[in-house]
């Protein structure tokens, strides 16, 4: 999806012209996906960075806590329970970082 630089409209990401103002794209590439609103304010940045704090502390307590479960005696939960939830968060993490980028 991309966005017009001077309506700010919806549009196809292989649209040249925009449909909604006839705004002419320059031949020299204008990156044409940043769009406006929340999603790229300075608000949705800090959100990303707490999110990114918040899934690799998560991380770290669910390796933790599997760790502590198998040394009390339970197998499932430190073998099966906190291993995945040590994924998910990871995988939050990852996400997390490759929308930062």
């Amino acid at each position: 999806m991309a966005y017009c630089p001077e309506c700010k409209g919806e549009m196809s990401a292989t649209e040249i012209v925009c449909p909604h103002c006839g705004y002419d794209f320059p031949a020299s590439g204008y990156n044409r996906n940043t769009g406006g609103g929340f999603a790229y304010s300075g608000v949705a940045d800090v959100a990303l960075i707490v999110s990114m704090c918040a899934a690799t502390i998560g991380a770290c307590a669910a390796a933790i806590a599997a760790i502590v479960a198998i040394a009390q005696g339970q197998f499932m939960n430190g073998l099966l329970v906190y291993p995945i939830a040590c994924l998910l968060q990871l995988g939050m993490l990852v996400v997390f970082i490759r929308v930062q980028q």
